[in-house]
């Protein structure tokens, strides 16, 4: 049996564990019903097996046959960790996974290792408490520090980002029109020049360093100073005459924000913008 075959029939097993009853008993008692279950559990794992496809396609090192293999031993692995008629469990197994994967993204995101035995001890003290803690002031505190890190992460970021523009214009040839901004016009004409205010009708294709085009969903129509409108879009813009085409550079972290993760992309990674732009005439007043 092939691999991704495996791949969607371990993947069945998340859907399972949620159709039991509270005593343990599957819900499909009968046979027809035992049949639909298994269709059901079928088609989900389908639709597990492509998006794990969907996801090795942004990165590559989960496509090998190894990262497979260990997927599908992560998921037999959790469905052989939950216990029967024991939701107190169960539910600390959740957390624990959240928490497990989560201080892998922290110390990725932010360059700092979280203290298992920090988490658990506070756990177990929250649970002891004889008074009622105040959630609201865990809460507030919580984001406070959240914040903080954060603010870090964003200033590195943005460091990294620029840092790598530099190097992209250099190899370019582009000029600098901001810190998070390169290019320039690449097809001239004697249009007007786009202002703040401007309709614009706008063709924004968006590749990266390499030339592999990004699928990111800009829009056509634009108002140039509108605060939907990402920044670096409207800067390059604000460069170019009507009719013009102009060839940009800019980072992901400047485009598209926090949005720059779901499309493969770290903040500081290089994006390369082909505008082609055209003033539209205001309508005229009825």
């Amino acid at each position: 049996m092939k691999i991704k075959s495996f791949l969607a029939i371990a993947a069945c097993g998340l859907l399972f564990a949620a159709c039991q009853t509270n005593d343990g008993q599957s819900v499909a008692t009968d046979h027809s019903n035992a049949e639909k279950a298994d269709s059901m559990l079928y088609y989900f794992a389908q639709m597990n097996g492509a998006q794990y496809d969907r996801d090795a396609q942004r990165d590559t090192t989960l496509a090998s046959d190894e990262a497979k293999k260990a997927y599908i031993m992560g998921v037999q692995t959790g469905l052989n960790a939950a216990k029967e008629d024991n939701d107190a469990y169960n539910r600390g197994l959740n957390l624990g996974m959240q928490m497990a994967m989560t201080f892998q993204q922290f110390k990725k995101d932010y360059g700092v290792e979280l203290n298992k035995k920090v988490f658990v001890k506070a756990l177990s003290e929250a649970l002891s408490n004889d008074s009622i803690i105040n959630s609201s002031d865990m809460q507030r505190e919580f984001y406070r520090i959240m914040s903080e890190f954060n603010a870090q992460k964003e200033e590195r970021d943005i460091k990294a980002a620029n840092e790598n523009l530099l190097k992209a214009s250099e190899t370019l040839k582009m000029k600098k029109i901001a810190d998070n901004l390169y290019g320039g016009v690449i097809t001239p004409t004697e249009g007007e020049q786009i202002k703040d205010g401007d309709n614009v009708d706008a063709s924004i294709n968006v590749e990266n360093i390499e030339g592999k085009a990004i699928n990111a969903p800009l829009p056509s129509k634009l108002k140039i100073g509108s605060r939907s409108l990402p920044e670096p879009i409207n800067t390059a813009l604000k460069t170019m005459k009507s009719g013009e085409t102009g060839k940009f550079a800019t980072s992901a972290m400047s485009i598209f924000g926090p949005r720059a993760a779901q499309m493969g992309l770290q903040p500081s990674d290089v994006v390369i913008l082909t505008i082609k732009a055209t003033v539209t005439p205001p309508e005229e007043k009825k």
